[in-house]
């Protein structure tokens, strides 16, 4: 069911990019301006190319953000609860720079353009907090970039599987806390679905990895990193 949000009582609230506002700017103008919606797992939250008319901010769930490519996506970040997303368009003329789309059931609550400009230009800490997170995006697209040039593939399903521990963490079984198609993890990792499912069976036989429900489980974290 879709909503207003209701950020003070968000569990994912302490962590994100209105945390460091005043609780009456947040009672005021996002919570009287924000609308929860509920995502379904492959639902588009936004395109790429598409005119913006707000932000949108993860309650729950997980998404991947991505370049679209004639040939296959190319997924170069995640994002998850308390994740502000879609904010670029703003420093792009107004238009996504980048797709996302919903790994699961995801929760998600839309803030009006107006009133995220609105607060942006009048909040010093928040304008710090976006720049931050533009910074880590630009190193990470930089690094992503590096990788392709410089790492073979084995290295990059590695330092996917480390990428996404570190975003998602590790279920109550061990395995990494998000279920992905092995396309979508081949898009992760910036490789074909062939070499992908290729490099983790084989890892699988040297018993580095292994599959519970559909997930992989990091089974010998050593082994992982020796390739590296």
């Amino acid at each position: 069911m879709n909503g207003h949000g209701d950020c003070l009582n968000c569990k994912s609230f302490s962590k994100s990019a209105f945390s460091c506002l005043a609780r009456d700017i947040v009672s005021k103008q996002v919570i009287g301006n924000s609308v929860s919606i509920n995502f379904k797992k492959g639902q588009d939250v936004y395109t790429e190319g598409a005119f913006a008319k707000g932000v949108y901010c993860v309650q729950s769930g997980k998404i991947k953000i991505f370049k679209k490519c004639a040939d296959r996506n190319i997924t170069y970040s995640l994002a998850s609860n308390s994740d502000l997303i879609g904010y670029q368009a703003f420093f792009n003329g107004n238009t996504f720079t980048n797709s996302a789309r919903c790994l699961e059931d995801s929760q998600i609550c839309f803030i009006p353009k107006k009133t995220f400009l609105n607060i942006l230009s009048s909040n010093h800490d928040m304008a710090m907090h976006l720049l931050k997170k533009l910074n880590e995006e630009n190193n990470r697209l930089a690094n992503f970039a590096r990788d392709l040039k410089c790492k073979n593939m084995l290295s990059r399903i590695i330092s996917t599987l480390s990428y996404i521990r570190e975003k998602f963490g590790i279920d109550e079984n061990n395995c990494l806390n998000v279920t992905l198609t092995r396309k979508d993890f081949s898009e992760i990792a910036g490789t074909t679905t062939e070499s992908a499912i290729r490099i983790l069976n084989d890892l699988k036989k040297e018993k580095a990895i292994s599959f519970y429900n559909n997930r992989i489980k990091i089974a010998d974290t050593n082994k992982l990193m020796k390739y590296l």
